[in-house]
């Protein structure tokens, strides 16, 4: 945040405007950043109407994006039977979800990358004017093995030990345990 907010709402502007840039970032439609920004700021669940309004949205183009944080972990739905609208909230666990999601992703680019080498060994006819572009390639999916491997490795066990300091933070405050 470059800015130096003067009010909580400007707090709450910039903050939605860097969860745009930072989903956008992401591949994600900056419009996501925005809801979820929304919703950090939420003391409750936020009806699909309300956050229209507050966004300056159709409702319909919330309804597309909210799925995209409901289906990433991001959030979570509550219909409510009295008046059947659907509710989104922050789900509690929302960090722990981010690491878990950015070790899976480390692992299943590191199997990618482990599995081209792998078919990169097993190649026995490698014209000489590819060799260079064999050996290079070769290097640069050795070290990118090297590279995920190092990352996933640090994020082991991170889930956990985030759990533990996330619980911690908590301890003696109003009585009840955080899961």
């Amino acid at each position: 945040m470059n800015q130096t907010p003067h009010s909580f709402t400007d707090l709450k502007r910039l903050v939605s405007h860097a969860m745009s840039q930072s989903f956008e970032s992401e591949g994600f439609s900056p419009l996501v950043g925005r809801i979820f920004g929304l919703l950090l700021f939420a003391p409750e669940p936020v009806s699909l109407q309300s956050m229209a309004e507050q966004l300056g949205v159709s409702k319909a183009a919330v309804s597309v994006q909210v799925r995209t944080l409901e289906r990433n972990s991001m959030c979570q739905k509550l219909t409510s039977s009295s008046d059947r609208k659907d509710y989104y909230y922050i789900a509690d666990d929302v960090n722990a979800t981010a690491l878990r999601s950015t070790k899976q992703k480390m692992d299943a680019m590191t199997q990618q990358v482990q599995s081209t080498l792998s078919a990169m060994e097993t190649l026995t006819d490698i014209a000489p004017d590819e060799q260079n572009s064999f050996q290079a390639a070769k290097r640069r999916f050795e070290e990118s093995v090297a590279m995920y491997g190092l990352i996933s490795s640090k994020l082991e066990g991170l889930e956990e030990e985030w759990l533990l300091v996330r619980q911690q933070l908590y301890e003696g405050q109003n009585g009840k345990e955080i899961t």
